[in-house]
């Protein structure tokens, strides 16, 4: 058995020209590149038995020898893929199972009884450049990938990506090389491997957006550790939903994006004091620029489902409001090409690749900050600095106007994330009536951020010779004055459960 540490990037095609001639490979190739076609089948039961059990087999054809590798898929660290694998040379293209050595993968395949229950599921037809890259005592094998997956019934998807396999060495040398081919050439981390592809062209379901999963920390665990724990939950939620939102496939896919980097702008928020200020800023002024302009694509999702189609649906006849759903949409299109493009560039790639490095190999001194006690201690005095900030503002709620409002939501929007990063440390049952609670609050005065929205919607609108409507605009200040006043009277209610939450937390 082997163990696979390789990082993989994500680039246009138009951009493989540009790899071949850049000067890393250039500076540090040992050697000539190898080119080489490859033709790989994958294998699994009709029922995926391999899949299910986060197992991928393939046989690949190159040179006219067939090598059989079985995988245990996953992602263990950040953006590198760390996996076990176990590799064979097969006379033919049919697998044999039986040529494992690992017992407890021999056991799970024993089940297969054989191999008479696989078939062919997917084939991929690969055209491979491969250099050795020697950097001090580290070597690193760097691939360009082009070419496709298909599956039986002739569905296929294109393929351009490189992969960073340690062979021998630093692991860390493997984002410097990639932040150098960044520097050069647009492309971000890939996290989809090919075996990913292919059962998703076979599956042919279009992939769902997907919410935050519980970030799970252990009060042995130190500041630091309970924050790259906390990142990295972050950013699985970002990459579950980034090719999502970054083909247009779902408006969802762009929101679960945007709560992603929410999370993780108040991940640093919450853990500011401690974090070096020089790698904070940096990062919390890239998230800050990413949630900007995905919102644009967000905002108009928003305004669209939840206002302009419902009053064109009571008033079908209104030209003025077909009208505004005419203008919503085209600002909706390029909205959504702009958040493309940012999801695809370099800029972007770039966040990703000194986010994950700076998690999984952290250079600063750990005791400077406190980032090396305990976790447990922090988590308390977050959440309750975090509480009594949002209970500040109930001493004058009744007089509070749009504006202060508009600060209400966005602090319970931070305590509620603050919250959900600790729960794991506190009991169930008190911090579930907190985040429901919270939750009901972010609910509550969602419509206010929404109708401040909306007003700037209607002034980028009608701008130029050929204003909106005075009716349209009409009919949605109206629309947004009726729900904030409604969402003003459940304020009353709600707050009350927020200042009488048990303080589980000490």
């Amino acid at each position: 058995m082997q163990e696979e540490t390789e990082l993989k990037l994500s680039l246009p095609f138009d951009q493989a020209d540009r790899l071949k001639r850049h000067p890393i490979i250039r500076d540090l190739k040992s050697g000539r590149a190898r080119t080489r076609r490859m033709m790989g089948t994958y294998f699994d039961t009709e029922d995926l038995f391999l899949k299910k059990r986060d197992l991928s087999l393939r046989v690949r054809e190159s040179d006219n020898r067939h090598i059989q590798t079985l995988k245990r898929v996953g992602s263990a660290s950040g953006g590198l893929f760390v996996r076990d694998e176990w590799e064979h040379e097969v006379p033919g293209a049919t697998p044999d199972v039986m040529l494992i050595e690992d017992d407890d993968v021999r056991k799970s395949l024993a089940k297969l009884n054989g191999t008479a229950a696989l078939q062919p599921i997917f084939e991929t037809d690969i055209k491979r450049t491969a250099w050795d890259l020697a950097d001090g005592e580290t070597t690193i094998e760097l691939v360009l990938d082009i070419g496709e997956v298909r599956s039986p019934d002739g569905a296929s998807e294109m393929i351009c990506e490189v992969e960073l396999e340690l062979k021998s060495g630093d692991p860390k040398r493997i984002f410097d090389i990639a932040l150098a081919l960044n520097e050069r050439i647009d492309c971000t981390v890939g996290h989809v491997s090919k075996s990913d592809r292919g059962y998703a062209l076979c599956n042919r379901t279009p992939p769902a957006a997907a919410k935050a999963e519980p970030v799970i920390l252990s009060r042995r665990m130190t500041v630091w550790e309970g924050f790259v724990e906390i990142c990295n939950g972050c950013l699985a939620q970002l990459r579950a939903n980034e090719s999502i939102a970054r083909d247009a496939q779902d408006p969802e896919g762009i929101h679960q994006t945007r709560v992603a980097i929410r999370r993780l702008r108040a991940a640093f928020n919450i853990f500011r004091k401690v974090l070096p200020e020089s790698d904070r800023r940096y990062f919390a002024q890239e998230l800050r620029w990413l949630q900007q302009e995905l919102g644009k694509a967000r905002d108009l999702d928003v305004f669209i489902l939840e206002t302009v189609e419902p009053l064109c649906f009571r008033l079908p006849d209104d030209n003025s409001l077909a009208d505004l759903a005419k203008r919503a949409q085209a600002g909706r299109r390029t909205a959504s090409r702009r958040a493309q493009k940012v999801l695809r560039s370099r800029r972007y790639g770039r966040f990703l690749l000194m986010l994950e490095r700076w998690c999984l190999f952290p250079d600063h001194e750990f005791a400077v900050t406190g980032l090396d006690r305990s976790i447990g201690r922090f988590a308390k005095h977050s959440v309750r600095r975090s509480e009594k900030k949002l209970l500040a503002f109930g001493k004058h709620l009744d007089l509070v106007d749009d504006a202060q409002l508009h600060a209400v939501r966005i602090q319970g929007k931070q305590t509620r994330y603050c919250v959900e990063f600790f729960a794991s440390l506190y009991p169930k049952p008190a911090v579930r009536k907190h985040i429901k609670a919270l939750s009901a609050l972010q609910d509550c005065l969602g419509g206010l951020n929404d109708g401040v929205v909306a007003d700037k919607l209607l002034a980028r609108f009608g701008r130029g010779r050929n204003p909106i409507d005075d009716s349209a605009r009409a009919y949605v200040v109206g629309w947004y004055a009726a729900r904030i006043c409604g969402e003003r009277r459940q304020l009353g209610k709600i707050w009350p459960r927020l200042v009488k939450q048990d303080q589980y937390w000490d």
